[in-house]
């Protein structure tokens, strides 16, 4: 069969069980290792409460000489690294990565082991509109993975979990290493030293803030995030180890 990305997403568990190789549990995760013919070829699936969390499968196509056992290993320590359970959300950080991780599990993982209507919808029609106000109208609305659910009790459980994980991070303020960490990721992810809005976008990444110019303006930016003494410290001292590291 030729398969492609649309006809892999559609792949249901049972199905997958009868087209994998082998399978595993990895942290409430069942994931699939498939051969498919053609360019996806020896590929990663992930199912939860037996739906495809299909954004976070692997195809060997992402990946270039690996042999099949070298790519097993390349799924499943990623997969360690992307997926958690539920008591390691509430769990402490250790870096501003973790923290990362853990967002990105809950906001676009976490949600598809339901089922749900997506908001997002590109130019839609009058009529698509009218049948999405149809379809959602007794539905519950979840601000995690900007989707309409029909288990209310599921979504105040999602939504209770990203605030357990945002009280964890509110517990880093004064660490000063996480803090400088966390500001030089997203410097370099914000490419600080040619951005003429550089910490403008950097510091919109750690919460709402107002475009402002002059020589206050950190200032003034930490004043609106009300950073702690840490957390500003810690700022000027990713902006020193940036600039040390970075060559213009």
């Amino acid at each position: 069969m030729n398969w492609n990305i649309d006809m892999i997403r559609e792949i249901t568990e049972e199905e997958a069980i009868k087209l994998s190789l082998e399978s595993e549990c990895i942290k409430g995760h069942n994931v699939y290792f498939v051969d498919f013919d053609g360019g996806f070829g020896y590929s990663v699936l992930v199912y939860k409460n037996n739906h495809h969390i299909h954004y976070a499968n692997d195809y060997q196509l992402h990946h270039y000489h690996e042999t099949t056992e070298e790519l097993k290993k390349i799924y499943i320590n990623r997969l360690h690294n992307i997926l958690f359970t539920e008591s390691e959300i509430s769990e402490p950080l250790h870096s501003y990565d973790e923290y990362n991780q853990k967002s990105r599990y809950l906001r676009n993982y976490y949600g598809m082991q339901q089922e749900y209507i997506t908001i997002f919808c590109i130019n839609p029609t009058k009529e698509q509109k009218a049948d999405f106000k149809r379809k959602t109208e007794s539905m519950t609305y979840n601000p995690v993975s900007f989707a309409y659910y029909d288990d209310a009790e599921f979504v105040k459980h999602h939504i209770e979990l990203l605030k357990k994980l945002e009280e964890q991070k509110e517990q880093m303020n004064n660490n000063f290493e996480y803090q400088k960490n966390a500001f030089l990721y997203e410097m370099n992810n914000h490419e600080y030293g040619i951005n003429w809005q550089a910490d403008y976008d950097v510091l919109s990444v750690f919460g709402t803030i107002t475009y402002t110019e002059g020589e206050d303006e950190l200032t003034h930016y930490f004043d609106e995030l009300n950073f702690t003494n840490t957390q500003r410290k810690a700022y000027y001292k990713a902006r020193k180890e940036y600039f040390a590291k970075t060559e213009f």
